[in-house]
């Protein structure tokens, strides 16, 4: 669902034929499959995750494109240097995400792009024109959901908005962020996408004591029909490492 921004945004950065690239948590692995297609035989893909077996088989398709087991806090990143780290809702997940981007950042050669996507849920609000009392019960388990994933998985709900502060720190040259958002509705991809989430999530919602079983049930209901919701902001971050000086 994410995929299209996902594009413009790595291919602005001018990702193209011999790069090396490094995609941390590749998920079932359309973005690395994309840059395998971007670098060609001559580049080179190094796809990781912490559970890759949703990835799947490489094949022969893509030999340059390499899949491996990877804990991005503790586990040691390749000796090579890469012209492109990307990762997307990774980083608000980790107990340290500043020591995960300073990894990153030693991870690119001088001149190499990181990219990095993450969500912020400021922009979850509901279509005016939607009914107020749904809405309303909505907002409410999706408020639930927050605190689950907030107090017991460890997840920022509000990291997209640090991500330009965060690679300024890092101090990468041509840093800048952007957002995009749109409209999830009931029966499409991301009425869908809240509707298998509050499944997942609903005993430890109803543990929270904030909703019951009904509005449980009907904000799933609303997710197959009646949702109007603009969706949190998926937020962009990039910047570059200063290319080495010129020899003297």
């Amino acid at each position: 669902m994410l995929d299209p921004g996902t594009v413009q945004q790595l291919g602005d950065r001018g990702v193209g034929l011999e790069w090396a690239c490094l995609e941390v948590g590749a998920g079932a692995g359309s973005i690395a499959r994309w840059l395998a297609e971007q670098v060609g035989p001559h580049g080179r893909v190094l796809a990781t995750d912490l559970n890759p077996a949703a990835f799947g088989s490489v094949g022969d398709a893509y030999p340059w494109l390499t899949v491996a087991q990877h804990d991005l806090t503790i586990d040691p990143l390749p000796a090579v240097n890469f012209d492109l780290v990307h990762s997307r809702l990774v980083l608000s997940w980790l107990p340290d995400p500043v020591h995960a981007l300073t990894r990153l950042v030693r991870a690119l050669r001088p001149g190499g792009w990181l990219v990095l996507e993450e969500l912020d849920f400021v922009s979850a609000v509901p279509d005016p024109a939607m009914d107020a009392d749904a809405a309303a019960v909505f907002a409410r388990v999706l408020h639930a959901h927050t605190v689950v994933l907030t107090e017991h998985n460890g997840f920022d709900p509000t990291f997209g908005r640090r991500l330009l502060g965060l690679l300024e720190a890092a101090r990468l040259a041509d840093v800048n962020a952007a957002g995009r958002v749109s409209m999830w509705r009931g029966g499409e991809p991301g009425g869908e996408l809240w509707r298998l989430t509050f499944q997942q999530l609903r005993q430890a919602m109803l543990d929270t004591g904030l909703v019951d079983h009904g509005d449980v049930d009907t904000a799933m209901s609303l997710c197959r029909h009646g949702l109007s919701f603009m969706s949190p902001v998926t937020i962009t971050g990039w910047g570059q490492l200063p290319a080495a000086p010129a020899d003297r």
